[in-house]
């Protein structure tokens, strides 16, 4: 008994220690496209909005109503959510085995880049993880105790994740295999606890159902939604086998292999120990057909964290006794320990690594020689949305443009973000997506034939040479800007000047007929 006292001061001390170091962190490095994307969401967008789900929009604006419209504001809440699951991790380790492996179970959470990583930013992934983990919280006291507010609980920790990305339903199904499967567990679907859990979780889709039932998506529910019923894309293995690669290295490879290992190794215990096949049957579904949707170019990697985090506290238990009797075991932990720890730190180094645009973690960047390295190109320094709006005002001032237009709502958002009070619209050559313009179906009839905009496009999109056709329509003139006053000659952007809108005539039939707007959705 008298490990339990030094374990738990340990683990407190760790977490609250890098509860600090992450909020100092949070704020060196600036937001991804997604953050920007879900801050805006949060900010001036409807409450039944659901591209992405409303939870995480809500958190960012809660965070910043304490430290204003800053990276910290944007990002506190991931850390504070990073620290939460980790004690979670420890109350459940230590509840199921002992305070030893509890406290190494932590520090395994806190190595694996995937959490090291994706805590970092506040996007789906941060709140799905700290869903998770109350969810697991939730219904191992339920399995054990089977008291109402347990399930209860349970129940709105899936129900919030349902929020985050409809996809997490895949937990509740996890849960409902548990008993399924076993003989011995079956007859507790017979009780009412579980069912509450399910009804419960159902009703946090009330927002979905407005949504749905709003004006504002009357015309665009077949395209949005219908349209895009599961495994509607074509097969593609390149995507699929990519998808796999990144969660084994988001894992990083040596954890892994022990992984698969001690998977392989605990055989029947899996399905038979009713502690290992609840964490097991709550995260194989979900990673089931995340990883079967993505040769369907369908996979959505920010769900993942949290689909692992059950197996990563099943893994860090079982390692953790096994080392207590097998000498070898305490080298193989050890490896996979610094093997992690070091992969983590390397990608969280915000002088080599940068945010990568579309949000999903970490790109390394060009270097003087623009040589590729690995399969990505190296950089010495980081792209920069401050930069890129810095460059933005002095041409719109320049050019007395009234209006910004960038190639995606990333790059809209997070200039957005770092340009307050302007006006940014955006459009993606996609046939039948929705874009800022549908959001202002007045824009062309309060606009001047004068009026000017700075069209922004990103090498990556594809864009370099020539902008987007909607740009090209609604302006008279569309003419590159040579030579743009961005930092070190950065040409990863390139700008266009675009005069004289004649898109009055045009823009009003077509945003009409697309009435997937909300024109006090946006700022003016």
């Amino acid at each position: 008994m008298m490990e339990l006292p030094g374990y738990r001061k340990r683990t407190v001390f760790l977490l609250v220690a890098l509860l600090l170091v992450r909020f100092w962190f949070g704020q060196t490095f600036e937001l991804s496209g997604q953050e920007a994307y879900l801050w805006l969401q949060g900010h001036y967008l409807s409450p039944a909005y659901w591209e992405h789900g409303p939870f995480v929009p809500w958190l960012i604006r809660v965070g910043t109503l304490f430290f204003g419209d800053t990276e910290l504001g944007v990002r506190w809440l991931s850390a504070v959510i990073a620290c939460t699951s980790g004690f979670i991790l420890f109350y459940l380790a230590r509840h199921w085995f002992d305070a030893r492996s509890a406290f190494w179970t932590v520090v395994l959470f806190l190595l694996v880049p995937m959490y090291a990583w994706k805590l970092t930013f506040m996007t789906e992934a941060a709140a799905s993880i700290g869903l998770m983990a109350l969810t697991l919280f939730a219904f191992c006291r339920a399995v054990e105790d089977d008291r109402l507010w347990w399930w209860l609980l349970g129940g709105a920790g899936c129900g919030l994740a349902l929020l985050v990305a409809i996809q997490n339903a895949w937990w509740m199904a996890g849960l409902i295999l548990y008993f399924e499967v076993s003989p011995e567990r079956r007859v507790r679907l017979r009780e009412a606890g579980p069912w509450i859990a399910v009804i419960l979780a159902c009703f946090f889709l009330t927002p979905l159902i407005w949504w749905l039932r709003g004006s504002q998506v009357a015309d665009v529910v077949h395209s949005r939604i219908i349209s895009a019923w599961p495994l509607s894309h074509g097969l593609s293995l390149s995507q699929g086998f990519h998808f796999i690669w990144l969660e084994i290295w988001y894992l990083c490879p040596f954890f892994f292999i022990l992984l698969a290992g001690l998977l392989w190794r605990m055989g029947r215990r899996l399905w038979d120990d009713p502690h290992d096949a609840l964490l097991v049957w709550v995260a194989l579904p979900g990673l089931a057909w995340q990883n079967f949707a993505a040769f369907f170019q369908e996979g959505r990697f920010e769900l993942v964290p949290a689909l692992f985090l059950p197996l990563v506290l099943l893994a860090g238990c079982t390692m953790a006794q096994l080392t207590i009797t097998q000498p070898r075991a305490k080298w193989v932990a050890l490896v996979v320990l610094v093997a992690a720890g070091l992969q983590s730190l390397a990608g969280l180094n915000p002088f080599y690594f940068a945010p990568s645009l579309n949000g999903k973690g970490y790109q390394i960047l060009r270097t003087q020689s623009g040589e590729n390295v690995n399969g990505f190109v190296a950089a010495k320094r980081q792209i920069s949305w401050r930069n890129l709006a810095d460059a933005v005002q002095s041409l719109q001032r320049d050019q007395g443009a009234t209006l910004i237009i960038a190639d995606s709502p990333e790059t809209a958002s997070a200039l957005s973000f770092y340009l307050p009070r302007n006006p940014f619209v955006y459009v993606e050559n996609k046939p039948g997506l929705i874009t800022h313009f549908d959001f202002w179906p007045h824009y062309d009839e309060s606009a001047s034939p004068n009026d000017s905009a700075l069209f922004i496009a990103h090498s990556t999109h594809g864009q370099a040479d020539a902008p987007l056709p909607d740009v090209v329509r609604d302006f008279a003139t569309v003419t590159p800007i040579e030579d743009p006053p961005l930092p070190n000659g950065d040409h990863a952007w390139k700008i266009w000047l675009c005069q004289n809108f004649i898109g009055s005539n045009e823009t009003q039939g077509t945003t009409q007929g697309r009435s997937g707007y909300d024109s006090g959705a946006l700022p003016k």
